[in-house]
């Protein structure tokens, strides 16, 4: 059997009863097959409601599971769960090469194939994921980036959140005949899952119910904190109600997710989202003007370089859901052409498509830049670009956007070109 790395994190001790049992079975009908485990979900984000919150785990395996495999696992997880009753588990099993392909998982008393391609698992494990054993969460070749977590939350913002604020609405009469234990379920998950995605989409984060209950609190408008405060109440178990009635409860419930929602389809009409293969047929089909191609390079010829150069990360640029522009960000050996600095990134292949011109996407897209960088090159303190000397409109966007000149040159393939600069960290002077 291999030997396993122990990691100790303040777990409950109900929790850590639970996987030592997990541990133990598996070792014993499955030796050697556990490679590492990992706990997301509320433990992750210190959200843990003792006889409420589940087992969320992340389970890697040595190798992929046969039907046998599955067979005496479930047989494990029904045993655990009929042991202990609380706190349920739940997770998936997956082998670090293929983590985002289809594997066994086991759900609430299920165990069954499923895909685990949900950005919002891995974005948690990866940045707050609890190693029990095996390698650091942190140091796992998984690649979630802030704005896919964001693309995913939005999406299921307006997707799964849109049609269940408009199936309340529909039954907005039966529901106030409901029982008020029932309202407030619904209530506490409407309002504190929404301001959950709300948190992520402004803050890039995940947190825990009760923090997004308590931040909405601080950032929205005070005609909503009496629902946000029942609704925490709620969550807590504390008796105490702001509402007399089910009809106000319904009522504020539904006008405050559309609110927030509506708040966040607006919120940022131009966002920058890391390349995702459904791009790829808007980015074939992006129209640029001869002018621009003698200065940039058309999308679907940079992206064929980034399948080979490891070094290169493409950006799409989303203005209300479509795609109107692109760029790469670039790290890699010819940085130093540019910049003396090692922490520098190269901005290359910039255009915005014909279509979204002289709309204000390019200003934005640079304003967004610096914040899409710290977000995902946490180490990088500066972002460099060559600009074609004859190309004094790009040069003049580059300018406002707050680059400077370096008064550095550099030979292009359409001639001479100047490198700008900009800062991301200012040095402090003592």
């Amino acid at each position: 059997m291999k030997e396993k790395v122990i990691e100790m994190y303040r777990i409950p001790e109900s929790v850590q009863k639970v996987l030592d049992l997990f541990i133990d079975q598996c070792n014993k009908e499955l030796p050697g097959l556990l490679d590492g485990l990992y706990l997301h979900g509320s433990i992750a984000i210190d959200a843990y409601l003792e006889g409420q919150s589940d087992i969320d785990f992340v389970a890697l395996t040595s190798r992929k599971l046969t039907n046998d495999d599955a067979a005496i696992l479930k047989e494990i997880h029904c045993n655990l769960a009929e042991a202990c009753k609380k706190p349920q588990v739940d997770g998936i099993y997956v082998q670090l090469s293929i983590h985002d392909e289809e594997s066994y998982c086991y759900n609430e008393g299920t165990f069954e194939k499923a895909t685990h391609n949900n950005p919002f698992t891995w974005w948690l494990l990866k940045n707050n994921g609890r190693t029990i054993f095996g390698p650091n969460a942190k140091d796992l070749p998984i690649h979630v980036t802030t704005e896919e977590l964001t693309v995913y939350v939005r999406k299921n913002m307006n997707d799964y959140w849109v049609t269940r604020v408009m199936d309340m609405e529909k039954i907005k009469e039966q529901l106030m005949s409901y029982p008020v234990e029932v309202i407030e379920t619904e209530m506490e998950w409407t309002v504190l899952g929404l301001l959950r995605q709300y948190y992520t989409l402004s803050e890039h984060s995940i947190i825990s119910k009760l923090a997004a209950g308590e931040y909405g609190l601080c950032k929205l408008d005070p005609k909503w904190h009496g629902l946000i405060k029942e609704a925490i109440n709620s969550r807590k178990g504390n008796p105490e109600r702001i509402f007399a009635t089910n009809e106000e409860r319904v009522n504020a419930t539904i006008h405050f997710a559309k609110e927030l929602i509506h708040s966040c389809k607006e919120k940022r009409a131009v966002s920058l989202e890391g390349y995702r293969p459904e791009h790829l047929e808007e980015l074939i089909n992006y129209e640029l003007t001869e002018c621009q191609l003698t200065f940039t390079s058309h999308p679907k010829d940079a992206l064929l370089v980034c399948e080979t150069d490891k070094g290169r990360h493409p950006v799409v640029i989303s203005e209300k859901g479509q795609t109107a522009g692109f760029f790469v960000l670039y790290q890699g050996e010819e940085l130093t052409n540019y910049t003396d600095n090692p922490n520098s990134i190269l901005l290359r292949a910039y255009s915005v498509a014909v279509p979204f011109q002289g709309k204000g996407i390019a200003g934005k897209s640079l304003e967004l830049l610096p914040g899409y960088v710290e977000r995902n090159f946490p180490h990088v303190d500066e972002v460099v670009l060559a600009v074609n000397l004859r190309n004094e409109a790009a040069q003049r966007v580059y300018l406002r956007s707050g680059f400077r000149d370096s008064g550095r040159k550099v030979l292009g393939r359409m001639g001479e070109q100047y490198v700008y600069e900009l800062k991301l960290k200012e040095e402090i002077k003592v």
